[in-house]
């Protein structure tokens, strides 16, 4: 798209603009009408969720409230209380009492049983609409939860309902969900229940008295009760919910007013919807599906984006038939137009580039002839009035160049559009392509004003920021003074040149600022550093010679870089004499100009790096020439080696025999088996003795006197004590533990 926005016709053009502002739109809109019309169906479920959730609330309050009147009503009956009461009631007062119970049931569908209990006689009367009925006692009893309940009342709060599993059948595990209203007599000193009526309202009938409100979607309802406990609000079963869920809805249940919250429940997005407590202290809470809610903005987005598309699709074939058949000929004055504007732009560059090369190389000015050339060019650079030279020099550039040998001018015109815009915000500027790693930037000063130095090396700081920033190369720069005399340009170029030359001592990046210096001591070449540092070499000083190498180069700082460049050279040099001298002497070929080539200034922009350069090659050096001098030490080790393991038996095998035997003195002989082995020769052959003792404990059943004294041992206390200090153990136990 981006290509045919600049190469592409004019029609082409427009047609393009209107229908991405047209798709723009309908994207636009399509997004907006989304989140409008999903807010506006948030609440339209969270309203009806809502209305369900206090629906089934009132249902449930309603019924226990009937529940309640039942039980007070039971409690007055005469035939029932007394099978509360009488421990042996009369068979015909059962009788009826149970038919009373079968008549409360059946005159109220919406109660699943009644129990009347007898703690006395521990026996329970049961009217129910399914399971267990009639007269049992307490170990008999299928609904065992209820004992629980009885047992721990007092966790219970009067007249609330408990929500909970009954039982209905010993076979099976399967209950069905139940409202249980504890409605009991007055509690006697061992606060123990003197009788209770038990009923028991069905949590389906509850559900089928709604109707189909919770069933219409995905959704699921759940009761939060007193105790904190989650149940399924259609079949009150316990739901297991993972620690997140569980703390989301710690969060919103306490609240006191309605409300809800879109968030993850189960892994899926989800509307909660929560309701104010019950009377009960029971909070409803309801778990919608977010994408059910979506489904129809979905729908609306959908469309909305195929018609975009459709949009999209005719308009670029549109574009492309009218620009084909209707503006032919303004795409061609178009391209003719491109083309003369280029070929303008690049004539008139060179030109601009060549005149000022040749400007700031000549000697003597014509003031007025050579402005007037320049003016007809398009040049406003005046250097009869205050002017200032920049040079920039490009950090890396053999480098830069091998990488990218292309793309080289390029660069070069970048650092120079960079370095005129960023100056030409205060100061009058134009910028010359010089040859190789150097820009010339020509920059007047004033500007109808006073000179500000300190706002133009801020400038040229921020050109050495942005060309790292946008084509990551650094820029060494050299500013000249402020001059007003035109016969001075040229100097003034060579002074910058050669004052970029600093970068070689102050490193990469450096912002330097040329001065003229009318007279300077001339530079004395240091030979009796020179001479140490060779001494240092040949020493094997490596680091100590690098110091030297670089104090020498940086006695050169404040003078002529052509001092610098001499200097270097004259220590290569020598250089290259001591290495022809060392490897005549030391018979060792150290292949100078393949292997060891000597650093030349040319090649480092930095003295850092030169300094790194040469201490390679004196470690190069060190390592070629003690190669040779390590290896006849060695070569000595291995003698002494042999010498201990043919003769450690005899007695008399000591530091003094070893070195009579190589003909050097014990000195030479005990420093340099040191130096190699890090333990010295005693200990050495001490060790071979006890690995040949251990050999002879394990392998022949010897005496320890006689293995001592075919060991080199002069007694066997000795060996003892030696054998004990070096394995922590004495020889017979070391023959002990491993036989």
């Amino acid at each position: 798209m981006n290509k045919i926005r600049r190469n592409g016709k004019l029609y082409t053009q427009l047609l393009l603009g209107l229908t991405f502002c047209i798709i723009l739109v309908l994207v636009a809109s399509s997004t907006v009408y989304y989140f409008i019309f999903t807010r506006i169906l948030q609440n339209e479920a969270f309203e009806y969720d809502l209305s369900n959730l206090r629906q089934t609330g009132n249902t449930v309050v309603k019924t226990t409230e009937n529940a309640q009147t039942v039980a007070f009503q039971i409690y007055r009956n005469s035939a029932i209380t007394k099978m509360m009461y009488y421990s042996e009631p009369d068979a015909f007062d059962t009788q009826a009492a149970m038919l009373n119970l079968r008549s409360y049931l059946s005159a109220m569908p919406f109660i699943q049983s009644i129990y009347v209990y007898n703690p006395a006689s521990e026996t329970f009367y049961i009217a129910a609409q399914s399971g267990q009925e009639g007269i049992w006692r307490e170990d008999e009893i299928v609904d065992t939860s209820i004992l629980d309940i009885l047992g721990n009342y007092q966790v219970y709060k009067p007249f609330t309902p408990i929500p909970r599993i009954m039982a209905t059948d010993s076979q099976t595990a399967a209950g069905i969900g139940v409202y249980t209203f504890l409605c009991y007599d007055a509690i006697g000193f061992d606060r123990k229940i003197n009788s209770a009526v038990i009923v028991n309202i069905s949590a389906s009938w509850i559900n089928k008295e709604l109707g189909n409100s919770q069933n219409d979607s995905n959704g699921r309802t759940f009761l939060v009760d007193d105790h904190h406990s989650v149940l399924a609000s259609e079949d009150l079963t316990n739901v297991k919910l993972g620690d997140a869920d569980l703390a989301l809805l710690e969060q919103l249940v306490p609240k006191k007013q309605s409300g809800f919250q879109v968030a993850n429940f189960q892994n899926h997005k989800a509307l909660i919807t929560y309701m104010t407590p019950t009377p009960y202290e029971w909070h409803y809470v309801r778990i919608t599906p977010y994408k059910e809610i979506t489904d129809k903005t979905m729908i609306i987005r959908t469309r909305t984006l195929q018609i975009a598309g459709g949009v999209l699709i005719v308009g670029l074939l549109l574009s492309l038939l009218m620009s084909r058949y209707l503006y032919l000929p303004i795409n061609k004055i178009e391209n003719r137009m491109s083309d003369l504007e280029s070929e303008r732009r690049d004539s008139s560059y060179t030109l601009r580039q060549n005149m000022l090369r040749k400007l700031i190389q000549i000697h003597d000015i014509n003031p007025q002839l050579q402005l007037e050339k320049l003016r007809r060019a398009g040049i406003h650079f005046d250097f009869t009035k205050p002017y200032r030279l920049a040079y920039l020099r490009i950090d890396q550039f053999d480098h830069i160049r091998k990488r990218s040998h292309k793309d080289m001018l390029t660069y070069k015109f970048a650092i120079m559009n960079i370095g005129t815009e960023v100056c030409s915000k205060q100061y009058q500027v134009e910028s010359v392509d010089l040859e190789d790693d150097g820009i010339l930037m020509l920059i007047n000063t004033f500007e109808g004003g006073s000179p500000q130095p300190d706002s133009l090396f801020s400038m040229l700081k921020d050109i050495q920021n942005a060309c790292m920033e946008y084509i990551h190369i650094g820029i060494t720069i050299a500013l000249t003074p402020v001059s007003e005399n035109p016969q001075g340009l040229n100097s003034h170029y060579k002074l910058a040149k050669e004052a970029s030359n600093q970068r070689f001592f102050l490193g990469r990046g450096a912002l330097i600022q040329a001065a003229e210096q009318p007279h300077q001591a001339k530079y004395s070449f240091c030979v009796g550093k020179e001479r140490a540092m060779v001494e240092e070499l040949m020493a094997g000083k490596t680091s100590e010679a690098t110091a030297l190498f670089r104090e020498i180069v940086n006695e050169t700082a404040g003078h002529s870089f052509q001092d610098t460049m001499a200097t270097a050279t004259h220590i290569a040099l020598t250089l290259s004499n001591t290495l022809a001298e060392m490897e005549k002497n030391s018979g060792t070929r150290l292949n100078i100009g393949s292997e060891l080539t000597i650093p030349s200034i040319d090649h480092y922009e930095t003295l850092d790096e030169m300094t790194e350069a040469v201490h390679l090659l004196f470690e190069a050096i060190k390592a070629k020439i003690f190669e040779k001098r390590s290896s006849k030490q060695e070569d000595l080790i291995r003698k002494i080696n042999g010498i201990i393991e043919t003769r450690y038996n005899d007695p008399n095998l000591s530091l003094n025999l070893v070195s009579e035997e190589l003909k050097m003195s014990t000195y030479h002989v005990s420093r340099v088996y040191r130096q190699l082995t890090l333990t010295n020769i005693v200990d050495a052959i001490n060790s071979v003795r006890i690995d040949n003792a251990k050999a002879l404990l394990l392998q022949t059943e010897k005496p320890v006197t006689e293995i001592a004294e075919r060991t080199g041992f002069t007694n066997s206390s000795y060996f003892h004590r030696m054998f004990k200090k070096t394995t922590g153990v004495t020889p017979a136990e070391f023959r002990k533990a491993n036989a």
